[in-house]
């Protein structure tokens, strides 16, 4: 197949989405498809790279950070591609239209699906399907609601990462609920493995992500507080960074948690990996996720985690084997469940068993996930061309 892939994030820009993308595109190259990806340019970045199969093609549009955008820099990026593509869709034939996000990647696919009939699906990645995270998108949700519900029912399919995500998406798209299909995130089952050799003496709490409101890391710290003061013995390390990082350091003075709390800022893959299989324990205290990447090869790695039930983590955790769950903004349970973890898992030197890690991988290691998009998008492809 001849795919064309949108998305206005592409490493080294944004978060997840933009990592899930790449292993899109990447994935889908190998298996000899001719993938081209249509993204953002930065300072220093190539605006054309070719590499095999696969082609990037990044767009000089308005961007002043790497790991945040504005609504005007989508617009900006939505302008530049439909540009593009008014001249690249006359040179180019292409079988499908990936959209990452319904806004604004899937808006530029449907210009492409008017002006060139070309078919698109739209992946979703949590928060641009209304309501999916109301309090934080209400304001958005609702000026862009039928603006996005017009993208999602003239797409092929609406892929969904999670049962949550569909739940709420089958709500949203009606009578049009059957366009919507799960193909969740996946992991790199040769970077992210369990090795007990490494794991730490000392009892080690972790947590992973960007420091914002989000992630609810504050929720973390006093439980940490709470276990400080019952005397647990433990360290804590945070990987990341982020505006709230210097409140959170605040926090840590004033509580007299300094010898417990160890703040790493990002780390690189190979750092991450030896966090999660040293550390005895990750906790996620989130108020919302689509599918924590994060949590994926924490728990490939053999992790225990102790989570609230945010999107994708209530599909990847069983209670009491690999994790257990407590609730939003709940510090006294959440430090509960950590005690009860120190005694009834880490001091039995309690490891997950081969079968289940072999079964975590069979289910959501990458190559397992590009050939569930991959039969998805020969369905649709072959679909098309008969009605033509």
């Amino acid at each position: 197949m001849r795919l064309l892939i949108l998305n206005y994030e592409y490493p080294p820009l944004g978060g997840g989405m933009g990592v899930v993308s790449r292993f899109h595109a990447e994935g889908l190259s190998r298996e000899g498809h001719k993938v081209t990806v249509l993204t953002t340019w930065f300072q220093g970045e190539k605006e054309i790279a070719q590499e095999g199969n696969l082609q990037i093609i990044k767009l000089k549009s308005k961007r002043r950070y790497t790991y945040k955008s504005t609504p005007d820099e989508w617009i900006s990026w939505i302008r530049a591609s439909k540009k593009f593509l008014k001249k690249h869709l006359v040179e180019h034939t292409y079988d499908m239209c990936m959209a990452h996000f319904a806004l604004p990647a899937g808006e530029v696919a449907a210009f492409a699906k008017r002006k060139f009939h070309l078919p698109y699906v739209v992946i979703s990645h949590g928060q641009d399907i209304p309501w999916f995270f109301p309090k934080q998108m209400f304001k958005y949700h609702l000026f862009t609601y039928f603006w996005i519900k017009k993208i999602c029912r003239n797409s092929e399919k609406l892929i969904l990462l999670t049962q949550a995500m569909k739940k709420n998406a089958d709500r949203f798209m009606g009578k049009y609920k059957d366009q919507n299909t799960i193909i969740p995130n996946g992991f790199e089952s040769k970077e992210f493995y369990p090795d007990y050799s490494l794991k730490k003496k000392t009892f080690t709490l972790l947590f992973v992500g960007r420091l914002v409101a989000q992630k609810d890391p504050f929720t973390f710290l006093k439980a940490l507080k709470i276990l400080a003061k019952a005397e647990l013995p433990f360290k804590a390390h945070i990987a990341g960074d982020g505006p709230l990082r210097k409140k959170m350091e605040n926090f840590v003075r004033q509580h007299r948690l300094a010898e417990y709390v160890t703040f790493k800022g990002w780390l690189s893959k190979k750092e991450m990996l030896h966090e999660y299989q040293s550390a005895s324990l990750q906790v996620i205290s989130s108020k919302a996720e689509a599918m924590s990447i994060a949590a994926l090869e924490s728990l490939a790695c053999g992790q225990f985690i102790i989570s609230t039930p945010v999107s994708g983590n209530t599909d990847m955790i069983r209670e009491g084997i690999n994790g257990s769950f407590f609730k939003y903004s709940d510090a006294e349970t959440l430090a509960q469940k950590i005690k009860a973890f120190y005694t009834d898992y880490f001091l039995q030197d309690y490891r997950l068993s081969e079968s289940d890690i072999r079964d975590f991988k069979q289910k959501f290691d990458w190559k397992h996930i590009i050939s569930l998009l991959q039969k998805e998008l020969l369905v649709l492809s072959s679909k098309e061309e008969k009605e033509q």
